[in-house]
């Protein structure tokens, strides 16, 4: 979802709890959603500006948009003064260090600390709301600091920490909205844990994808059971049409040219693109198993 869908919602359940339709019949609401809809599209603001800025997330957009650093730093500790405990506006500044380095790690850990709390505080960590989590608006921010300090665990090498942060995101968010389960998949894999890794594919109904069969195949190969991870790679043959063109590729060096093909909206599905973007969202396990890329070569040639 969009920060500008997300601004609509928190509007419109701003607008609900204002008219009281917490004590309304559902058709009462239902009409009161109907004036806000009115109301709200009747009012769409046009781009927002410096001058016309007003709330936190107008001024994350405007770093968003900045033109340079200093701007955007400008912007995101006006989104912190108008709101400290803003993990969209947390998150953004730390996007102002330099990712690799010990000062943001012990940043990104307090925010983290910081969010946990505040979800305490505010109900939100025990009872319906586990398990559900992306359905609640307010939590989203978390969310998302949650995957940030997850894939950065990933990327340091601490995969046991990594793997517990995706799966405390699922534990939150059954329904996986964000898909931390293929980070997670991948985690698994580059840790060679077999058991979880194929309890992970079976909550998600066994789908036959990419970002789940290919990680399987490489963990297979790593516990040197080859059949299986023959049989997971010809399963990903039939997932993705793209898999043999995507290891000629690797094993001819010319990967690069399909990179460029990749548009910046988006890739498409059950292809080499998507193959591509895994190898590069995952390369923590990837630059691991320089062995796997050759011996896939060769298995999928005859595929």
């Amino acid at each position: 979802m969009s920060r500008e869908s997300e601004k609509a919602l928190k509007a419109m359940h701003q607008f609900l709890d204002e008219n009281g339709a917490e004590d309304m019949s559902m058709d009462e609401v239902n009409g009161l959603l109907q004036k806000f809809t009115t109301d709200y599209n009747g009012k769409l603001p046009g781009r927002v500006t410096e001058k016309t800025a007003k709330t936190a997330d107008d001024f994350l957009e405007l770093a968003e948009e900045a033109p340079t650093k200093a701007k955007a730093e400008k912007y995101i500790k006006k989104a912190l003064e108008l709101e400290p405990d803003n993990m969209d506006a947390i998150s953004a500044s730390l996007d102002m260090i330099e990712d690799s380095t010990w000062e943001y790690y012990q940043k990104l850990s307090e925010a983290v600390k910081n969010g946990t709390r505040l979800m305490e505080k505010e109900g939100l960590m025990d009872g319906d709301s586990i398990g559900e989590f992306w359905g609640i608006l307010e939590t989203r921010p978390y969310m998302r600091l949650l995957n940030r300090y997850a894939d950065f665990m990933a990327e340091a090498g601490m995969m046991g920490l990594a793997a517990k942060e995706y799966e405390e995101m699922i534990r939150l968010s059954e329904n996986d909205n964000p898909g931390v389960r293929y980070s997670l998949m991948h985690v698994y894999a580059y840790l060679e844990q077999e058991e979880p890794a194929l309890e992970l594919h079976k909550k998600y109904d066994g789908y036959e994808e990419t970002q789940m069969l290919l990680p399987l195949s490489v963990l297979y190969f790593k516990r040197g059971d080859f059949d299986k991870a023959e049989d997971y790679l010809k399963r990903l043959c039939v997932a993705n049409k793209d898999t043999q063109k995507f290891f000629r590729a690797i094993k001819k060096d010319k990967l690069d040219q399909y990179v460029e093909e990749i548009s910046s909206y988006g890739y498409q599905p059950f292809t080499i693109q998507e193959l591509i973007v895994e190898l590069m969202e995952n390369s923590f396990l990837f630059r691991m198993v320089p062995l796997y890329m050759e011996w896939a070569y060769e298995k999928t040639r005859n595929m």
